[in-house]
């Protein structure tokens, strides 16, 4: 398990998330998306498929089809949900 910042700039909101490092991105950004919408209280449109992880600090996008460990994600890094 690593923690991470998440930025989410459609809303203006950081969280920190507690995540497994050892699932593909794809399936952790739909928890993430599924977490935040129960908290703020708002529904999705469009395709969860449609968004993105990338890296704060160099905005690189991050492969979906990867784990966050294959993507080099660490605990305390800062990412970004578009």
């Amino acid at each position: 398990m690593i923690i991470v910042e998440i930025y989410v700039p459609s809303i203006d909101r950081t969280y920190d998330f507690k995540l497994n490092e050892d699932v593909v991105l794809s399936i952790v950004i739909e928890e993430i998306t599924s977490v935040i919408c129960q908290r703020e209280k708002c529904s999705i449109t469009g395709e969860k498929n449609d968004f993105l992880l990338l890296r704060a600090e160099s905005n690189s996008i991050l492969s979906k089809s990867l784990s966050l460990y294959e993507n080099d994600v660490k605990t305390g890094d800062k990412l970004i949900l578009v």
